[in-house]
């Protein structure tokens, strides 16, 4: 049975490795001296793989002691771990989704609303932070329906003494109408969730507990905020639905009035603006000049060295006001040049504030944001380049050592790309085109910029994976690993939403597929009928030769020098790997050599350099891809 004693060892040493971890990431953002980043780095290897196996040990010891039925004691122990954790922002899905999935029917007996409203608000937040990016329905179902029934508990509220579990009730009221986005599921859900969220915070007995409580308020002004940016989506409403959500428009209208929402820039005049452009009392132009002077004129520029609310507050402006102005011209259905006119009227501006947030600036919530931008902005731009460019800072740099991996894939892949058209031309025949081994000589530049970028947006499916699988601090569970193979799938999809990425889709849906076609993952995709099936191959083999190779940023692996990886590459050649690049690798000394190097001190060059730009003090050199 889970004693007492034991629950507090395990809180204790599992929050003292996370912060151990995060103390050294911390460290390798800030220390500006090359060779003392490279040590540091290294100690932190050392200290990942250490942190790994007592944490395997912690969780093994902590479910051996449990009953097999958890008996309310030991629940409430549990309870006390998973609470614990989630206050303190230690979000690790499998800690605190099987410790609260173990423990609720127990407190479901107990019924205590209080317990069910903490639990269900974790179940609901961690399984929305894991399958939200990943546009995982099934799971994003999962968490709606806690959130569902955390609010079904608002008839006991009075009932629940603390007044941060009573905040979650309308977190969660925030996160449903944020979830079940742009009246495209539960069409009128979200109409009837908003107006219930405000009938509770106007009710008698709430505001004798909470009228003072600024948590509450945020959350219902994000609610506010997620409501209006549904307005999109208004016409696919029915007229009753439209006319109610005109209605809770125009009250959030009268609130926004009462909160400055006369003064030209403010977050409250974005609301009243749009209140007036959605019932036509002003036109399309009229807001879109409105917004344009907030962007460029009347918000202030944050200030992204002080890392306070202020500064992130001004972030969310322009995002907002941004955001409002796309969704404006795409009301106005401007084509061509005439769209690029009205684009460049903000656009600058609005580009220079949000594309530009160092990484360490409010990290965990501008992750979303960027994400959110990129998807808002990227079909406005023109230029492949740009494109290409824009989903490596703001969705790709966003993950440090996934951008660092890719960077290192690129490196690799680029110069076996080398050898190849230098010894064996004809292998690129057919890659984008080109009919012979003498055109491939003539494109050979196009050809290694092709493979360089094949190298760098390989990964992008990983962006979207949750950071408690990306964090390595213990072997991933059933769920996570299913879910990290899923991040070729997730890459594809999001590579068919931007023009640029689209021909090197099949680089990143299968580049672990094996040669042969017959193992690796996805199952369903046949790497072997890719037009860029060389091109698959070769990532795959420098995919093989950086992963194998690491050192540094891999918890469950020690790391294996480059001509062992060689000798994997032959016994595996022609199932695993493409024969034809093996035969390029092993026949060429000077290449080896230089693959020694990349993988062995180059590393740490390449790594820092990498860490540099993700902090904004050096500029990505992408290749241009014009043939």
């Amino acid at each position: 049975m889970l004693e007492r004693k034991l629950a507090e060892k395990f809180r204790k040493l599992y929050t003292e490795n996370s912060l151990k971890l995060k103390n050294y990431e911390d460290q390798l953002f800030t220390l500006q001296d090359p060779f003392d980043w490279i040590q540091l780095l290294s100690e932190r290897s050392y200290v990942m793989r250490d942190v790994f196996e007592e944490n395997e040990e912690l969780m093994a010891e902590l479910w051996e002691n449990c009953s097999d039925e958890i008996t309310p004691e030991e629940a409430e122990l549990l309870y006390d771990l998973a609470i614990g954790f989630f206050f303190d922002g230690h979000h690790d899905f499998v800690v605190l989704t099987e410790f609260c999935e173990r423990i609720l029917p127990v407190f479901i007996d107990i019924d205590e609303p209080e317990f069910l409203v903490a639990i269900y608000h974790v179940l609901g937040s961690e399984y929305a932070r894991f399958y939200h990016s990943l546009g995982d329905a099934k799971g994003m179902n999962t968490a709606i329906e806690y959130f569902r029934k955390s609010i079904g508990e608002v008839s006991r509220y009075s009932q629940i003494s603390s007044p941060e579990i009573r905040e979650f009730i309308f977190q969660d009221y925030s996160y449903l109408i944020i979830y079940l986005s742009n009246f495209h599921t539960e069409k009128n859900e979200s109409i009837r969730l908003y107006d219930d969220a405000w009938t509770l915070w106007d009710n008698e007995n709430v505001q004798e507990l909470d009228k003072d409580n600024e948590n509450i308020k945020r959350y219902l002004s994000i609610a506010e905020d997620a409501f209006v940016a549904k307005c999109k989506n208004i016409e696919i409403l029915s007229e009753e639905d439209r006319d109610k959500y005109l209605e809770l428009i125009g009250e959030t209208s009268k609130r926004a009035e009462n909160n400055g929402g006369d003064i030209e820039g403010s977050p409250a005049f974005r609301t009243c603006i749009t209140n007036k452009w959605l019932r036509k009392e002003i036109s399309s132009e009229e807001i879109f000049e409105k917004i344009v002077k907030s962007i460029n004129e009347l918000i202030p520029t944050p200030d992204f060295t002080k890392d306070d609310p202020v500064n992130y507050e001004l972030v969310m402006r322009y995002f907002k006001y941004a955001c409002t102005a796309i969704m404006v011209l795409e009301k106005m259905q401007l084509k061509g040049r005439k769209l690029e006119e009205y684009t460049e009227m903000f656009m600058p501006k609005a580009m220079s504030v949000l594309s530009n947030i160092p990484y360490k600036f409010f990290t965990g919530e501008m992750q979303p944001i960027c994400e959110q931008w990129y998807h808002a902005v990227e079909p406005v731009l023109t230029s492949e380049l740009d494109k290409v460019q824009f989903i490596m800072q703001m969705i790709v740099r966003r993950q440090p050592f996934t951008y660092i991996h890719s960077q290192m894939v690129a490196k690799i892949a680029t110069l076996i790309g080398h050898e190849i058209i230098s010894k064996d031309p004809e292998a690129l025949v057919g890659v984008r085109g080109i009919l012979s081994a003498e055109d491939v000589q003539k494109n050979k530049a196009y050809l290694l910029s092709f493979i360089t970028i094949s190298g760098l947006v390989h990964d992008i499916g990983k962006c979207y994976i949750p950071d408690t699988i990306n964090r390595q601090n213990r072997s991933l569970n059933t769920k996570e690993f299913a879910t990290i193979r899923k991040h070729t799938e997730v890459g594809y999809r999001e590579a068919q939403k931007n023009a640029a990425i689209v021909p090197y889709g099949d680089v990143i849906l299968g580049h672990h597929k094996h040669y042969d076609g017959l193992h690796g993952y996805p199952l369903s995709y046949d790497n072997t009928k890719s037009p860029i099936r060389i091109i698959i191959d070769l990532i795959s083999i420098a995919d093989s030769i950086e992963a194998g190779t690491d050192i540094l940023t891999r918890s469950y692996t020690k790391g294996k020098d480059c001509k062992r990886l060689l000798k994997e590459l032959q016994a595996e050649a022609g199932t695993r790997y493409n024969p034809r690049i093996v035969k390029v690798i092993e026949s060429s000394p000077k290449l080896i050599e230089e693959l020694e190097n990349v993988t062995g001190q180059g590393r740490y060059d390449l790594y820092y350099k990498a860490m540099q730009e993700i902090l904004g003090k050096a500029k990505e050199e992408i290749p241009d891809i014009k043939i």
